[in-house]
């Protein structure tokens, strides 16, 4: 790790650290962090461009890549690549609202003045999404012959055609509300995150969790989880939109993406995504059986969630799903 360091920070002293899972080392409120290069150096460039636009708009708690001294974002040790993030560090504590925070993120974000090639998904749902499903499809029909299996993998077998359904039907919805028309300022494209997951209110945002996209794309991530509770999953919802929609507001092209984006089960994608890289199938088995049981919380309350957050889709002309 010090011999790393040394080729961005010359002579730097500090003591060790961890946070989120990164090594690094802390002088003050600066840390500098050794991050293992899951992508390509251009992902990681557009990432530090948008990083550093934050910075200097005041979102000053980012941790981005810096350049070597040979003038390279990532280095290679081991037969491995490397970057070396710089960050500040914030202790303070954020009492504001997550969700008013999130909306003025995202309204700072549409300021950004150029177009990423390699981190954009504006008005590329559909083709991921088509994309994230045949991957497991072909992971469905391995396993589907394979013999014999663990109980997890069992479960995802028998429970895999459920997660075709959920997923063509938000694709079917995504497909019929591009070619709605009635959108606003509030939805031109802006600075999201890969998976929002309240990066905004902890002391250190890393850099390549950002993406460019529509704003709904994280307040999607905000309430998902509100829909798979038993009791209060409205009130929380309809809190959080009502903070959003007081500097953000929606427009029905926003709602019908915001549906799409709810109907979409990326929560289940995700956990059986983590899952390939994790040799624990009893766990896993019982933890993914846990989140499928709570599928009926979240299924009831997105029938619901027009009606509850107040959208008329009657005289709006959005599409119900027939459930």
């Amino acid at each position: 790790m010090d011999e790393l360091l040394s080729q961005y920070v010359p002579n730097f002293y500090g003591s060790r650290t961890t946070i989120d899972g990164f090594n690094g080392y802390i002088n003050g409120d600066t840390g500098y962090f050794i991050i293992p290069e899951p992508n390509n150096e251009e992902v990681h460039y557009e990432q530090k461009v948008i990083s550093d636009f934050l910075i200097n708009s005041g979102v000053d708690n980012i941790a981005t890549p810096l350049f070597s001294q040979q003038g390279q974002l990532t280095t290679r040790i081991d037969s491995k690549d490397y970057l070396v993030y710089m960050g500040r560090i914030s202790r303070s504590s954020r009492t504001s609202s997550s969700a008013h925070t999130l909306a003025s993120f995202h309204k700072l974000g549409t300021n950004y003045p150029y177009e990423p090639n390699y981190v954009s998904s504006y008005g590329q749902w559909k083709t991921l999404w088509a994309s994230k499903v045949e991957s497991f499809e072909q992971m469905y029909a391995s396993l589907y012959q394979k013999r014999p299996v663990s109980s997890y993998h069992r479960l995802f077998i028998d429970t895999f055609p459920y997660l075709i359904g959920l997923s063509e039907n938000a694709i079917q919805f995504l497909q019929e509300s591009e070619a709605d028309k009635r959108f606003h300022e509030s939805d031109r494209p802006t600075i999201t995150f890969q998976r929002y997951q309240h990066q905004l209110q902890k002391d250190i945002i890393w850099s390549h969790e950002l993406v460019h996209d529509h704003p709904v794309r994280d307040l999607a991530e905000h309430i998902r989880p509100f829909l798979l509770e038993e009791d209060q999953a409205f009130f929380k919802i309809k809190t959080a939109l009502k903070e959003y929609e007081q500097v953000q507001p929606l427009s029905v092209f926003s709602w019908r993406l915001l549906y799409a984006r709810l109907l979409f089960p990326i929560h289940l994608f995700d956990f059986l995504e983590s899952g390939l890289v994790r040799n624990e199938p009893e766990n896993l088995y019982n933890e993914y059986k846990l989140k499928l049981e709570k599928q009926s919380n979240y299924e009831r309350n997105l029938k619901r969630f027009f009606n509850e957050v107040g959208v008329d889709t009657r005289t709006l002309s959005i599409p119900v799903l027939d459930w």
